[in-house]
């Protein structure tokens, strides 16, 4: 199309640093995927391998063969159903409006949050506590 006329110079090397982009990040996952797989390979051929298998990102034990979201190898027990939730439907969602409508107690806020109040000197620019005869202040450097 651009030996034709049809598109404009810029709209050519716009496609084109699109084209790179995606075919880079391709290539790089297509390498990540090449080194996992001969790291499996190598496990395999070293014996380590046990047999169960593991998903990047979940917790140990989790994503074994034959296992369905149960506890730790504990297969999961059927659900029972209710009248309100009848077995083999979703599990019922609670109304947001329903549970957050009535006013209760805050919990506390998290002691790490809340600013110290000190008897000294603080920075005017970043609120950081000085020496007692600081002229500096020893994190940003403003002038005291």
């Amino acid at each position: 199309m651009y030996k034709s006329g049809k598109i404009a110079d810029k709209e050519f090397f716009e496609k084109l640093g699109d084209y790179v982009v995606a075919y880079s990040a391709l290539e790089f996952l297509a390498i990540k995927v090449i080194f996992e797989m001969k790291k499996s390979m190598d496990k395999l051929a070293s014996g380590r391998a046990t047999g169960a298998t593991q998903s990047p990102g979940l917790m140990p034990g989790m994503g074994s063969p034959g296992m369905m979201g149960g506890e730790m190898g504990i297969p999961q027990a059927a659900r029972a159903g209710t009248a309100e939730n009848p077995v083999g439907q979703p599990p019922s969602i609670v109304s947001a409006q329903e549970t957050f409508s009535q006013a209760g107690n805050l919990p506390s806020p998290d002691p790490a949050l809340i600013p110290r109040s000190s008897s000294g000197k603080s920075c005017s620019s970043c609120g950081s506590e000085l020496r007692p005869n600081a002229k500096f202040c020893t994190k940003c450097g403003n002038k005291v």
